[in-house]
């Protein structure tokens, strides 16, 4: 009985590492994110004049990126709000 108590404490002790670990990790990932937005949204001001003749690949890629770092912005934030 003894050593299961010393393994559920251990485990226990392991999971809250885990945690921390990966709230860490969370904050990290919106750090980057959020950096990443506003050059994302820099490059989207500078390009958008010239994407109807000549940088419409350039603009629309970063169109989509942009999508894609608010979804993983939203994710980190859900799951630091938790």
């Amino acid at each position: 009985m003894h050593s299961q108590i010393q393994t559920t404490t251990r485990h226990l002790g392991e999971l809250a590492a885990m945690s921390r670990q990966t709230e860490a990790a969370e904050r990290r990932i919106l750090e980057v994110a959020t950096k990443r937005l506003a050059d994302v949204q820099d490059d989207i001001a500078k390009t958008r004049p010239a994407a109807i003749t000549t940088h419409g690949d350039a603009y629309m890629a970063l169109i989509q990126e942009r999508g894609q770092l608010n979804q993983v912005i939203a994710q980190a934030r859900r799951v630091l709000a938790a």
